[in-house]
């Protein structure tokens, strides 16, 4: 029975699902301790949230893309992994970043169009955010890391993202504090 749990756990997507299970979470919690308002409740239930969405649909959907990129440019020469990075950048990248919004505000309760909303008005700031951070981290991960480690290697360096997401996510909209300011003089 071991040597079939030890076999599992040397397949990438396997140690992907695991790593995010438990890395989103933490980056959730990471995120509400940081969290600058003054209410310092740590939410264990958002904290799962993160886990469940990490584990079975970020790592899943990550291990399909890298894959694809690794069947679509087998080459391991420097110019195919900066086209991978920088592919992925344009491809993946927006996908996972408007589904987190998306499903994210569905587990929080909320309904589609409240998803869309979401999506709305985080999706390019971040994205933005994202074009100057993942290219050059997939660039080390493509060039540098062996393949089999490649998904680990992204969910480390993907926990601080996830922390970064999470602040997106849960962070006020100023613009409606502003205006709630105003109307409150």
């Amino acid at each position: 029975m071991w040597s079939k749990i030890f076999k599992a756990s040397n397949h990438g997507l396997v140690r992907g699902v695991a790593i995010y299970s438990v890395t989103w979470p933490v980056s959730s919690l990471i995120q509400q301790a940081l969290q600058p308002s003054g209410n310092k409740n740590i939410d264990l239930q958002r904290a799962a949230k993160f886990s469940v969405y990490g584990g079975l649909y970020v790592a899943p959907t990550l291990y399909a893309w890298m894959r694809f990129a690794g069947y679509v440019w087998p080459s391991m020469t420097i110019t195919s992994h900066i086209t991978k990075a920088v592919v992925e950048q344009f491809s993946y990248g927006p996908f996972a970043m408007a589904s987190f919004f998306f499903f994210m505000t569905l587990l929080d309760g909320g309904t589609i169009e409240d998803a869309k909303m979401e999506v709305q008005e985080k999706f390019v700031s971040t994205w933005k955010i994202a074009v100057m951070v993942w290219p050059v981290l997939q660039t080390i991960n493509y060039c540098v890391i062996p393949s089999k480690n490649r998904l680990i290697f992204v969910s480390l360096a993907g926990f601080v993202w996830t922390t970064f997401l999470a602040y997106k996510k849960y962070e006020e909209n100023k613009s409606i504090q502003i205006a709630d300011k105003k109307t409150d003089l």
